[in-house]
């Protein structure tokens, strides 16, 4: 037979917006045309800083869906978890 499985319902929502809030922010990151290493007067530093830039583009929409997809299931289980809790408590009022 299982165990209990206690679950911080708020928690776990707080978690969620912030897996979502920080994918946000990384979407927005560097949309606005600054480029990393425009700066630089050194080529050779300057072109590696772009490399790194563009495959860290390339790699931020990766990312950037991974936490979306977990912010969005920590915020599924919170529901279920919810509901969970509220269909048990109204069973136990029965």
């Amino acid at each position: 037979m299982g165990g209990a499985i206690d679950v911080d319902i708020d928690v776990l929502r707080r978690l969620a917006a912030d897996l979502v809030g920080l994918a946000a922010q990384l979407d927005a990151d560097n949309k606005d045309g600054t480029g990393i290493g425009d700066w630089i007067s050194d080529p050779k530093i300057r072109t590696a800083l772009k490399n790194i830039q563009h495959d860290w583009s390339h790699k931020r929409g990766e990312f950037v869906g991974y936490l979306k997809g977990v912010g969005q299931a920590a915020q599924a289980a919170a529901n279920a978890y919810a509901q969970t809790e509220q269909q048990i408590a109204t069973v136990a009022r029965h």
